[in-house]
């Protein structure tokens, strides 16, 4: 190895073209790479965990919206078959004989097998009691007429998730 004299500068000596590292200098650069390193994949890490519990969130969302949507149906479905008022139904029949009986609660839930898999829906069809329609209805002077209210509940849940929802639909049914 020469030493080549007009190219020494502070601390570094250089031998044959190679540079050699002075007595001030420890090795900062690996330990600022590696500093920089770990801060980057504490990020990475923290971003990740963010993703994951978004994804989680919006699992939950989707859930608590199919129940929604399957005791919606449940409760339409008993709405409709009511909306005829026709007596001879059955529906309409539990729901007089409840009437007659002084029983608050109609009908036994229904269990809707159409709302999907995973999901379970039922309705269920609530006397709440009668009251008297005011003077002056458009129904007439001579006739007597009651007003019965009653109320649909539609519940549902998604199986293996927690997600639960009720719709509860106020109804009044006049017969005169």
């Amino acid at each position: 190895m020469q030493l080549i004299k007009s190219d020494m500068k502070h601390g570094a000596l250089r031998f044959s073209g190679v540079a050699m590292v002075g007595a001030g200098q420890r090795g900062a650069a690996l330990i600022i790479s590696l500093v920089i390193l770990l801060v980057i994949t504490v990020i990475g890490l923290a971003g990740m965990n963010t993703s994951i519990l978004q994804e989680r969130m919006s699992a939950n969302a989707q859930n608590a919206r199919q129940a929604f949507f399957a005791a919606e149906a449940a409760s339409q479905d008993l709405f409709r078959k009511l909306e005829p008022m026709n007596s001879s139904s059955a529906e309409w029949k539990l729901a007089l004989n409840a009437l007659d009986a002084g029983i608050r609660v109609a009908t036994t839930p229904k269990t809707y097998s159409g709302v999907g898999s995973g999901k379970v829906a039922t309705a269920e069809l609530r006397y709440l009691g009668e009251s008297t329609l005011v003077e002056g209805h458009s129904f007439g002077e001579d006739i007597e007429t009651f007003r019965q209210r009653y109320e649909i509940i539609g519940d549902a849940s998604v199986t293996g998730t927690g997600a639960r929802s009720q719709v509860i639909r106020g109804v009044s049914v006049v017969f005169y």
